[in-house]
């Protein structure tokens, strides 16, 4: 981990849209030669996740507390946000292979979806980085955090347009609105599983 872990997120932020392909081309090899070079893209996905958790747990600035008392829990808030964060491949997966007109079943989602946990394992991180200085309060905090969420973003999407242009064939207009499109989907998807856990919390905490 120590020797991989740093060479696959220096490969997918300085080669991102190389380490997507390399994603497809190595799930064609025999089980024992896959990713021998690097982290398989789900454990690259959790491992940034980790990183980013942990980090977030040893700095004084963290508050627990304000959460729903299950994710208070680091095992169950960890768990949770590895879901939250697969929802975005999930969801770019699932636009792609309904633009090609392909058949959802695992052998055809499973490639694409490696591609996007690849993408969206650095996404994580500066998610997890904006999150912590969010939380210690001062404007200049404040201000990096924007910053850094903006930059981020702007390299997440422009990646994922380059990838719907290429898988698609399409114009760059065209390549951008599936980007953004789907990734607002995912989102709004995130965002209404939020709203339902507290929803639910919420009616619970009432009875």
């Amino acid at each position: 981990m120590l020797v991989f872990f740093p060479r696959t997120l220096y490969l997918t932020i300085r080669h991102p849209q190389r380490m997507m392909d390399y994603a497809d081309t190595e799930l064609g090899d025999v089980q024992s030669g896959q990713y021998s070079d690097t982290l398989s893209p789900p454990l690259f996905l959790m491992m940034c996740l980790g990183l980013s958790h942990l980090i977030e747990l040893a700095l004084p600035v963290s508050d627990l507390g304000k959460l729903p008392g299950f994710l208070q829990d680091t095992q169950n808030l960890l768990l949770f946000r590895v879901f939250m964060f697969s929802l975005l491949p999930l969801v770019l997966s699932l636009r792609l292979l309904n633009k090609l007109g392909i058949a959802l079943d695992r052998e055809t989602l499973r490639p694409i979806f490696y591609s996007q946990c690849f993408i969206t394992a650095p996404i994580t991180l500066v998610v997890g980085t904006v999150g912590v200085l969010w939380q210690i309060g001062n404007a200049t905090a404040a201000q990096t955090a924007l910053i850094i969420l903006a930059g981020g973003s702007l390299w997440y999407l422009w990646q994922e347009m380059l990838w719907f242009r290429a898988k698609l064939g399409i114009g760059y207009v065209a390549a951008a609105a599936n980007a953004v499109g789907a990734t607002l989907a995912a989102i709004i998807l995130i965002i209404v599983t939020l709203l339902l856990i507290g929803f639910a919390l919420a009616k619970e905490n009432q009875t």
